[in-house]
Parts: C-alpha cells; sequence; structure tokens
C-alpha cells in the first residue's frame, strides 16, 4: 500500500479516537449566529475540511506540474526536429565535400595528365 495512505489512516483513527473523547457539547459563535454543537462534529468537520483543502491544492499543483510537463515536451519535440533537420544538413553538406573532394582528385588527375603530355610533347 502506499504510505500516505497508510499514514491517512493512522490519522483518520486518532481524530475519531480524540473526538470521541471529546464528546462534549460547545458553543459555536459565528460572525452571524451562535450554535452549540457536539465537540466531535466540530472535530471532524474540521478534520473534513482540512482533507478537501490539501486535496484541492494538490490537484491544483498536479495541474500545474502537467501543464509545465506538456509545455517541455513540446520544447523537447521542437529540438528533436531541430536536431534531425541539422543532421540532414550535415549529410548533405558531406556528400557535397565528398564530391568536391572526387571532383578536385579528377582534376589533379587530369592537370598531371596534362603536364605530363606537355612534357613528353617538347
Amino acid at each position: 500500500m502506499e504510505k500516505g495512505f497508510i499514514f491517512s489512516l493512522i490519522f483518520a483513527a486518532i481524530v475519531a479516537v480524540f473526538a470521541l473523547k471529546n464528546g462534549d457539547r460547545v458553543l459555536i459563535d459565528f460572525l452571524f449566529a451562535e450554535v452549540e454543537i457536539s465537540q466531535a462534529i466540530v472535530i471532524f468537520a474540521s478534520a473534513i475540511l482540512g482533507a478537501v483543502t490539501v486535496s484541492i491544492l494538490t490537484t491544483m499543483k498536479h495541474i500545474k506540474f502537467k501543464k509545465e510537463i506538456k509545455e517541455l515536451n513540446k520544447k523537447i519535440k521542437g529540438i528533436i526536429e531541430e536536431k534531425d533537420d541539422l543532421n540532414l544538413l550535415l549529410e548533405e553538406k558531406e556528400k557535397e565535400i565528398k564530391a568536391l573532394k572526387e571532383k578536385t582528385i579528377d582534376d589533379n588527375t587530369y592537370v598531371d595528365e596534362s603536364e605530363e603530355e606537355l612534357d613528353s610533347g617538347d
């Protein structure tokens, strides 16, 4: 089981025992009204409200992280595409360099042959 789930169960059990031990009625003073209610209900309501608040904040954090991950994946995709384009360009340039080297070798061979003909013709 997940550690957080186990911790939550233990915490809920502690809150339940604490609430049951403190079951006296208390006066709650709201700004607009006063209510006399069991202290156990106040403790349970506070614990539930706290859990809901933490859940909402955690969900918002996860949404933010998912959005950030999505943006970073877009950047990665763009970088990979750029890398692939640069690799293709590099391959094309290497082919051009190879072709130019072959042409240079052929031209040098032609020049050498021409020089030999000129030398033998003299």
